[in-house]
C-alpha cells in the first residue's frame, strides 16, 4: 500500500553556534531557572520551537518568440538552475514559548548578525532533511550561504488572556540550494 504524504516527517535544526555565545550567554540564566531544568542551552530551546519549514518551488520562465503569423511560441529559457527558484527564501515557523523568550533571543540573534562588529558575512549551512513514514531519510535539501534577514512581528493583545498555540516566522535568503538523493 503506498502511503499518503505526512507534512511532519521531516528534520531541521539550527547548527549548535547558530545562537552567538554572546546572546547564549544572555539567556542561559533564564533557561536553568525554568522548572523541570530540561534545557539549558538557547539552541536547545529554539530547536524545539520549530513547528515548519517552507522551501520555495522552482519556476521556469520561458521564453518568447512571435512569428510573422501573430501567434506566440514559447521555448525553454537558458538561465542558470539557481535563477530559476522564484524567491531563494528559506522560511522557518516556530512556536512562540511562554515569555516569548525564543522570539527575544531570536531577535538579539538577527541584532547579532547585522551590528558593525560582525565581520563573517553569511551564517552556516542550513539543512532540511525529508524523511518516509518510517523515519529514513529520503532528500537532504543543503541552503547554502544564508543569511538571516527578518523575524515576523509579535502582536500582544490583552482581550486573549488564554494560553494558545501561537507562531513567529524567521526568513533566510540563501545563496545556493543543493538537493541530493539519501536512497541508497
Amino acid at each position: 500500500m503506498i502511503l499518503n504524504s505526512r507534512n511532519n516527517l521531516f528534520n531541521f535544526k539550527f547548527n549548535r553556534n547558530f545562537i552567538p555565545t554572546e546572546v547564549a550567554e544572555k539567556y542561559r540564566p533564564y533557561l536553568n531557572r525554568m522548572p523541570g531544568n530540561l534545557i539549558s542551552e538557547p539552541i536547545d530551546f529554539i530547536n524545539y520551537s520549530i513547528q515548519g519549514v517552507a522551501i520555495p518551488g522552482l519556476s521556469f520562465d520561458p521564453v518568447e518568440q512571435s512569428p510573422n503569423d501573430g501567434t506566440i511560441v514559447y521555448h525553454r529559457g537558458s538561465i542558470p538552475i539557481q535563477n530559476t527558484i522564484a524567491d531563494r527564501q528559506l522560511k522557518v515557523e516556530l512556536q512562540l514559548l511562554d515569555g516569548y523568550v525564543n522570539y527575544w533571543i531570536l531577535q538579539d540573534t538577527l541584532l547579532y548578525y547585522y551590528s558593525k562588529s560582525v565581520k563573517k558575512p553569511f551564517i552556516e549551512d542550513l539543512k532540511l532533511q525529508i524523511m518516509d513514514a518510517e523515519g529514513i531519510h529520503v532528500m537532504s535539501c543543503m541552503f547554502e550561504k544564508p543569511i538571516l534577514n527578518e523575524i515576523s512581528e509579535l502582536e500582544l493583545n490583552m482581550s486573549s488572556n488564554v494560553a494558545e498555540f501561537s507562531t513567529f516566522t524567521l526568513n533566510f535568503y540563501y545563496n545556493k540550494f543543493n538537493i541530493k538523493l539519501e536512497i541508497d
